[in-house]
């Protein structure tokens, strides 16, 4: 299960670190905090047609980000 910490608000949308993403599978996410706090579902094909980012890093890398929309999420309780 993959957390995290709260989306973003301005576009509705959940950034998903692609080196975390297992190949091919469903992924079980958790949002701590805010209004959408909650354990969801995000399917493969939502995840492969979502689009990607670079965010860096605090020490200067940069990491491919998944932006996946928050109209997309399953709850699963």
């Amino acid at each position: 299960m993959i957390t995290i910490k709260s989306p973003r608000y301005h576009d509705r949308k959940v950034l998903l670190a692609r080196y975390r993403l297992p190949c091919g599978k469903d992924v079980d996410i958790e949002i701590l905090y805010g209004a959408y706090k909650g354990k969801y579902k995000v399917k493969n094909s939502v995840i492969c047609k979502s689009a990607l980012e670079t965010m860096k890093t605090r020490n200067g890398n940069s990491i491919i980000m998944r932006a996946v929309n928050l109209d997309e999420l399953i709850p699963i309780e």
